[in-house]
């Protein structure tokens, strides 16, 4: 066989082995990349999961704050206040679906609210003022409050489904996970109930009565007591895995970031632990203030990009790096800031006592818009499609843009 008959056999062969077959060339396709995974839709729980790291979605706008509408609550006196409460109080947050936003209030009622213009769509009386964030599970929201119970309601018309009573007030906000109604009650136990029924898992050893929320990671739940510890524990049955000491009354909820444990306490310190074991990493005090109402922590840490951020009730939100807690900036505001500061979109959103609401660039600490919009604003706020939805003790809810 001749060189040029050998080649052009050649030739033949590979483009039979290629693919060629009938004198069409075969092209080869680059795969399409998937499509980035859609935002969720819903803030349906307190700090937007059982993690407590879902903050929000935008977009943002440049102009300033200005109020969509308000809804005003009713004003209550309880067992424990004889002066009446109405609107949303510390620790709470509204949740929000894609329809409705829910909220406990100081008055004693759950609210469901239209999302878009804050029509009343039905509320639900309980004993007492509702402090803690309801849940969405479902068709079903958990909620607690001031009058000893947990309670489960059906999202769609506000009726009761169930009811757990515990020993004392519950400002806790539940997590629900596989079927399981996870909380922490005043009353110093840990609970697990069936969402289906109400009935009780099981309750945890006596660990200190437990204001604030807790974070779960991994199958365990990190969760601080007024008693001054802070504990991780086994999620499945409630076991201790270890126990650090705090050493002052804490309210916050416990963050969880790359193999760390972030919180902070009444005494105005801020503190890092080790996740694996309770070691202590770091503490920052915050200064500025005579008295622990003035200068102690109420707030809970919001970790991202490698830096913590948390409000003081001195009025100074701090900004620290998360591996040694030095400041990287203090922004201060018109009064204490006991509501935590949700970060979305490099802008961090919070309220102080003063009644003030503040949008603040977390990369500078630079105030971007405030907008007074009640005489206390001690709870948090909840972002959704670039709208805030925040309480103030003055009975109100408001949406902001």
């Amino acid at each position: 066989m001749s060189k040029t008959l050998s080649t052009i056999f050649l030739l033949a062969v590979l483009c039979c082995f290629a693919g060629c077959g009938g004198g069409k060339a075969t092209t080869h396709t680059e795969a399409k990349p998937p499509d980035p995974p859609k935002p969720p839709s819903s803030v349906p729980a307190w700090l937007g999961n059982a993690s407590r790291t879902f903050y929000g979605t935008g977009p943002w706008s440049d102009r300033p704050l200005e109020v969509v509408w308000e809804f005003e609550t009713k004003l209550t006196s309880g067992r424990l206040h004889k002066d009446p409460w109405g609107g949303s109080s510390w620790p709470g947050q509204p949740s929000v679906d894609e329809r409705h936003v829910y909220f406990g209030s100081a008055d004693g009622n759950l609210y469901c609210l239209d999302r878009h213009d804050g029509r009343l769509v039905w509320k639900f009386k309980t004993g007492d003022s509702l402090k803690a964030t309801p849940t969405i599970a479902g068709d079903r929201l958990i909620a607690s409050g001031l009058d000893h119970y947990i309670y489960c309601i059906d999202a769609r018309d506000g009726s009761l489904i169930w009811k757990y009573k515990t020993g004392f007030e519950v400002d806790c906000s539940a997590a629900v996970i596989d079927g399981r109604v996870y909380f922490g009650g005043e009353d110093g136990f840990f609970y697990a109930l069936n969402l289906a029924d109400g009935s009780l898992i099981y309750k945890t050893e006596r660990l200190g009565s437990m204001e604030g929320s807790f974070s779960v990671d991994e199958g365990r739940a990190y969760i601080g007591t007024e008693q001054g510890d802070l504990f991780c524990l086994n999620l499945a049955d409630g076991s201790t895995v270890w126990k650090a000491r705090i050493g002052a009354d804490s309210d916050s909820t416990p963050a969880v970031s790359r193999g760390f444990v972030y919180t902070a306490a009444e005494n105005g310190v801020v503190y890092c632990f080790r996740q694996s074991n309770g070691e202590l990493v770091w503490k920052y005090q915050a200064l500025g203030g005579k008295t622990k109402d003035r200068s102690g922590i109420w707030a809970s840490p919001i970790v991202a990009n490698g830096r913590v951020h948390i409000g003081s009730s001195n009025g100074y939100l701090y900004c620290l790096t998360a591996d040694t807690g030095e400041v990287v900036w203090r922004y201060k505001a018109r009064g204490p800031i006991w509501g935590t500061s949700p970060l979305v979109d490099g802008r961090l959103i919070f309220g102080d006592k003063a009644g003030w609401i503040h949008s603040v660039a977390a990369e500078d600490g630079k105030q971007i818009s405030e907008l007074k919009i009640g005489d206390n604003i001690n709870a948090t706020p909840a972002i959704l499609d670039g709208r805030i939805y925040i309480g103030a003790f003055n009975g109100k809810l408001y949406c902001l843009k």
